[in-house]
């Protein structure tokens, strides 16, 4: 299972990112982009859920929608090498 860029922004989207700030966030911190702790913690508990990664401890506000990908990334790969 891969985690695209479609998948971060239909993240961001669920958590109450509009479509437009959503495509344009990449480089944006979680704060900037008004995304709260709850709505970290929802997008680390889809992506617990759904890809069996955990990423909570890493979502903080300074976290971008960039890193997380790579960050989503490489643990899918870490696994998978194992």
């Amino acid at each position: 299972m891969t985690f695209t860029d479609d998948t971060v922004r239909d993240l961001l989207i669920s958590v109450g990112l509009d479509r437009e700030s959503a495509g344009e966030a990449w480089e944006r911190s979680f704060e900037e982009l008004g995304l709260d702790s709850l709505a970290r913690v929802e997008i680390a508990t889809r992506i617990q859920d759904r890809f069996g990664v955990d990423v909570e401890a890493d979502l903080t506000a300074e976290a971008t929608p960039a890193t997380l990908k790579k960050l989503v990334a490489e643990r899918l790969n870490g696994s998978a090498a194992r």
